[in-house]
């Protein structure tokens, strides 16, 4: 007896609960300039430690030009923002641990821990065998 289950689902109607990868993990490194510019007291109303941070943060050796305008637009407007605002925009240019995983960024402390992890995972274990 054939077709006894219910029958398929259209295309349009089929779920997937399983993700689809998004692409490989990218290593970061911390940059050895800043990639972002110096902060600027009249023009910026982001607090200056946080400014100071994301210069020298992995993220930014990611960024191209077009990043880097739509972080001083962020350090620009940070006074007039909602805090659900800040969070999104900061999520977006993977200045969050959200951020970082949603955009497949690992940091250097992060890729220091699964080296460590792997090593550990490749030791032989041995066992001593004798005569009964």
């Amino acid at each position: 007896m054939a077709g006894t289950g219910p029958a398929p689902k259209l295309p349009g109607e089929r779920r997937r609960y399983n993700q689809p990868t998004r692409g490989e993990w990218v290593d970061l490194e911390l940059p050895d300039e800043p990639v972002l510019p110096p902060y600027n007291r009249e023009e910026m109303t982001i607090p200056e430690r946080m400014w100071n941070a994301y210069r020298l943060c992995g993220p930014a050796t990611q960024y191209g030009e077009e990043d880097v305008q739509a972080i001083l637009d962020l350090a620009r407007g940070w006074a007039e923002m909602t805090f659900a605002d800040r969070d999104r925009r900061l999520d977006k240019l993977g200045l969050t641990p959200k951020g970082k995983r949603d955009l497949r960024w690992r940091t250097p402390n992060e890729v220091k821990t699964i080296k460590k992890q792997a090593a550990k995972a490749n030791v032989a274990k041995l066992h001593a065998v004798g005569k009964k």
